[in-house]
């Protein structure tokens, strides 16, 4: 998912970030939601549309664990001119860097069909 974080800016760019993990980022997303907004059951939590998501998601605070990890990704620290602080962030970038893992859609598609499977037990 590839996502602009509220006070930077939005340059255009050929290059594609993506900022959010869904299976490694999904427990500090719940932990977030449920702080905020309202304390309910994993798995319903799981069960939540996008669209009412990404309302939320999209007006995360500052001080937000998951807001740090994601502004991590993104961020360029080249432009940092702080050694401190520019090692500060290359140290959370590595740390919080998006695994490499690629599926084929045939895989990806077969691994949904399966979850959709699961849940209507």
């Amino acid at each position: 998912m590839k996502v602009h974080l509220p006070g930077t800016s939005q340059k255009h760019s050929n290059k594609m970030v993506f900022c959010f993990a869904y299976p490694s980022d999904l427990e500090q997303a719940y932990a977030f939601y449920c702080a905020r907004y309202k304390d309910i059951e994993y798995n319903d939590f799981l069960k939540l549309g996008i669209s009412s998501f990404m309302m939320k998601f999209n007006s995360m605070p500052e001080s937000e664990p998951l807001y740090t990890i994601i502004k991590s990704r993104s961020m360029n620290t080249s432009e940092i001119k702080d050694k401190e602080e520019k090692k500060y962030w290359n140290k959370l970038k590595r740390i919080n860097r998006i695994p490499e893992e690629y599926f084929s859609s045939k895989d990806i598609l077969l691994d949904l069909s399966r979850k959709a499977k699961e849940n209507k037990l």
